[in-house]
């Protein structure tokens, strides 16, 4: 992708709207890094917006999603845009609407990206596309059906969440290798995954009560079979107590990739701040947010759990320190991981915050 051939105008408009905190650590990327992140977030999240569509037929949405998976094939992005226009309207909010309408123009950038880049995103689309066929698959609407083991959960994670990170860390590679030729040790595309499949189980658990009124429960059918419980239980909040060690567990297995940070942090130059900086806000942020959760009830949807927009603010102001030491990274990070693990154990810490 050249430098012209960037993510400008509608398209960054649309990223803006649909991609929320994530869009503050795409935007300050270098080209073409930035318009690589942006194209496979767009891409992402049109095939998301898809899936989640009421009235949409199964057949029609894994039509979408095989499509997506051989987008480099001829013929199927001009299938995929006329099928993805005419459910606009059935999207769920304005910017997603927005995004299937001009889907056309997202496709038009991917067409203009080279090979090796599009090997990329076939990997990524690949990975995302398998995870959202076993929403389709496995969640027919209606009432909730649960997923049947941590196995099952763990693999969700690791393709709707671990593909992104491995695809991020890839990306962070070549343009590491492009700006510091000397450099030996690169990001792990392992580490990536970890972190990429923790931030989707964080967006799991923020999400519970919204996904169990359309049918979807993530906590797998063996958590909630040794708390006697069935997934429709889960739509009173007033079940919250039996499944507090569960969500803790859960909890547990995020940030435990979440420790995957550090090392990750540690082989991004210190010359490289942006890439630092979009490495460090995502990780702060998600910490926080399972600090906040594991405070509140995840079964009650009108309690949702994000933090404040002054949390994400004073996350950027601190940032300069952080991006030319990972001490204090590390510091940072080790205090909002002793915070949520005194929180879901029911502890008490002193110390300040980074």
């Amino acid at each position: 992708m050249t430098k012209r051939e960037t993510i400008s105008g509608e398209l960054k408009s649309i990223l803006k709207k649909v991609s929320r905190t994530l869009y503050l650590s795409l935007n300050i990327l270098p080209e073409p890094a930035r318009s690589l992140m942006g194209l496979g977030y767009l891409l992402c999240r049109a095939m998301d917006t898809v899936v989640d569509a009421p009235g949409v037929s199964t057949a029609g949405k894994l039509e979408i999603l095989s499509l997506m998976r051989g987008l480099e094939t001829p013929g199927n992005p001009a299938r995929l845009e006329e099928l993805v226009k005419k459910l606009a309207p059935l999207a769920a909010g304005s910017g997603e609407m927005e995004l299937l309408l001009k889907f056309g123009k997202v496709l038009s950038l991917y067409e203009r990206i080279s090979d090796q880049e599009k090997e990329l995103f076939s990997q990524l689309l690949a990975g995302v596309a398998s995870g959202m066929e076993m929403d389709v698959n496995l969640f027919p609407g209606g009432q909730p059906v649960a997923l049947a083991t941590a196995a099952d959960l763990e693999r969700y994670c690791t393709l709707i969440g671990g593909a992104p990170g491995v695809f991020w860390a890839r990306i962070y590679r070549e343009t590491i290798r492009g700006n510091n030729p000397l450099v030996t040790e690169l990001p792990s595309v392992k580490e990536a995954e970890d972190l990429g499949a923790a931030l989707q189980m964080t967006n799991l658990l923020k999400d519970i009560p919204a996904d169990l009124l359309v049918g979807r429960c993530y906590l797998p059918q063996s958590d909630l079979d040794a708390n006697n419980l069935k997934p429709e239980e889960l739509l009173a909040p007033a079940t919250m107590p039996r499944i507090r060690e569960t969500t803790a567990k859960w909890m547990a297995w995020a940030l435990d990739r979440f420790d995957s940070s550090e090392a990750f942090l540690l082989t991004v130059p210190k010359t490289e701040l942006a890439l630092r900086a979009a490495v460090i806000w995502p990780v702060y942020w998600a910490m926080e947010t399972l600090e906040a959760l594991s405070h509140a009830n995840l079964l009650d949807p009108a309690a949702r759990t994000k933090i404040r927009r002054s949390r994400i603010y004073a996350t950027i102001a601190s940032t300069p320190p952080l991006l030319l030491s990972n001490t204090a990274f590390a510091r940072g990070y080790r205090f909002r991981r002793e915070m949520l693990v005194v929180s879901m154990t029911g502890g008490d810490i002193g110390g300040g915050a980074l």
